[in-house]
Formats: C-alpha cells, sequence, structure tokens
C-alpha cells in the first residue's frame, strides 16, 4: 500500500486508519499499527495532523474491541458450553478475571501495547462476562493511550531523522515492539508477586490456630 496514495485526502486517510486499526481487532495480522506508525510520519511531513491521527487511531481501536468483546460475549460462550473442554476453560477465564479484581481495567490497558495482547483479552473478557459498558469505557482509554503512543513514535522518528518514511516506520514500529514486550513482562511479573503474596498470605491464615485452638493450647 503507498502510503502517500491517499493523504491528499486527509478525511479519507484518518477513515482508513480507524477501518484498519478495527480489522485488526479481529484480524490481528493485518496492519493497523504499522499504519497508525504512519500517520504519524507523515504528519510530521506535514501531511496529515497529529490530532486527527489520534482521534481515528482511538475511535478504530474502540470499534475493534467491542466487536471482539462482543462476538466473546455471545456466540464463544454458547460454543464453548457444548463441549467439556470449553466448559473447563471458560470457567478457568473467568476464576482468572475474578483473580485480578480491581486490576483487570489495568491489565484491559496494558494489554493494549503487547503484541497480540487486545485481541486475547478482548475476547477473555467477553467469556469473562464483563459488560459492555464498563469494557467500553476502559478499552477508550487504553485506545487513547495507545493511539497517543503509536502516533507519537511515527512523529517523533519523521521529526528526528531524515530517513525515507518506510525505515521511519520500521524504526517506530521496532521500539513499539519492544516496549510491548517489556509491559508484558512486567505485568505478568507483577501478577506473579502478586499471586505468590496472597498465597503467602493464604498459607499463613490456614497455619494460625483458631481462637478456641490457642486457648487449648493455652491451658
Amino acid at each position: 500500500m503507498d502510503l502517500l496514495s491517499f493523504v491528499a485526502v486527509p478525511a479519507l486517510a484518518y477513515l482508513v486508519i480507524a477501518a484498519f486499526v478495527a480489522i485488526d481487532a479481529v484480524v490481528p495480522a493485518f496492519p493497523g499499527e504499522v499504519l497508525v506508525i504512519s500517520s504519524g510520519a507523515l504528519a510530521a511531513a506535514g501531511h496529515l495532523n497529529v490530532a486527527w491521527s489520534i482521534a481515528a487511531a482511538a475511535v478504530g481501536a474502540l470499534a475493534g474491541d467491542l466487536a471482539v468483546h462482543g462476538m466473546s460475549r455471545r456466540a464463544l460462550p454458547r460454543f464453548l458450553e457444548r463441549f467439556g473442554v470449553g466448559r473447563r476453560l471458560k470457567s478457568r477465564i473467568s476464576r482468572a478475571h475474578e483473580r485480578m479484581g480491581s486490576t483487570s481495567a489495568a491489565a484491559i490497558i496494558a494489554a493494549r501495547f503487547i503484541p497480540l495482547g487486545r485481541t486475547t483479552v478482548a475476547a477473555a473478557a467477553g467469556v469473562a462476562g464483563i459488560g459492555r459498558r464498563r469494557f467500553a469505557a476502559i478499552a477508550f482509554a487504553g485506545g487513547l493511550l495507545w493511539a497517543g503512543w503509536s502516533v507519537g513514535l511515527g512523529y517523533v522518528t519523521g521529526t528526528v531523522t531524515d530517513a525515507p518514511l518506510w525505515l521511519q516506520v520500521a524504526i517506530g514500529a521496532g521500539v513499539g515492539i519492544v516496549v510491548g514486550v517489556w509491559v508484558g513482562a512486567a505485568h505478568s511479573m507483577i501478577r506473579t508477586r502478586r499471586r505468590m503474596s496472597e498465597r503467602a498470605r493464604a498459607a499463613e491464615s490456614c497455619d494460625e490456630p483458631s481462637p478456641s485452638r490457642r486457648h487449648e493450647l493455652v491451658a
């Protein structure tokens, strides 16, 4: 796709950005993120507007996330209920979201920056039964942060380098992947430490004698 072929009509470019990002949620191999980073580089060159590029990417992100969430909340649970393995998988997903508790919002937002995390978490949230309004609010916040970050990557690389557009996009995408992997690793470490702390507290409460037992020991 020639990125310069449609910038003469900016409104069309923003629609294409939103559409690509939305489709990217359902088809992760679709180059939605690459186009968003490209829009930042094109904005640095004066072809597009930064604010409108961010808005288009955020709207597309929300639309795609809601589509995945809606399909996973309706069709996928019914499909999983048909099989024993599916029922066990659904139960595990629900338990995972229960364990996350109030941090589920942070998990959904963080997943937006992790490669393939967006689709996986949106689907899991749908299966776990997270409400559409609550998910939409969280997904919009995550999509807006991600859109600003991705457009910013392209804009910075386009501003500080005189490299060709394809190289600017490649640099921005590379940085985005590295940061996404780091975010995923950090989030996994935080969750692991939280689970270990919860298990340690549970073990301590089990080892602690009950009041009646303490009275017997004192007597």
